[in-house]
């Protein structure tokens, strides 16, 4: 990951430093800086991309992680052991009406 997100940074740094110097050097201008600030730019915003689809998938990984453990602790609550279906004991008003 931080391999990954130095690269994403200083790769378009330098591509536009290399950029800016062989456009100032065939063109005579003074450009360089501009690269310069574009690089960083792009840069920072490769940062961003980085970190906030971490950030994102960090936290897919938790919400899957505590769905998970919810479900163990729902089954150790209620374990899945079935009982068979008794006759109600409960007397109605109709069942005594009609004895």
């Amino acid at each position: 990951m931080v391999t990954q997100l130095g690269l994403s940074v200083m790769v378009p740094v330098f591509v536009c430093i290399l950029a800016g110097y062989y456009f100032d050097r065939y063109a005579g201008t003074k450009l360089l800086l501009l690269f310069l600030i574009i690089g960083f730019m792009a840069g920072g915003l490769n940062a961003y991309k980085i970190a906030k689809a971490t950030l994102a998938m960090n936290e897919r990984e938790e919400k899957e992680a505590d769905r998970k453990a919810r479900m163990e602790r729902q089954r150790e609550v209620n374990p899945m052991v079935s009982k068979p279906k008794q006759p109600s004991r409960i007397k109605k008003d109709s069942d005594e009406k009609l004895k």
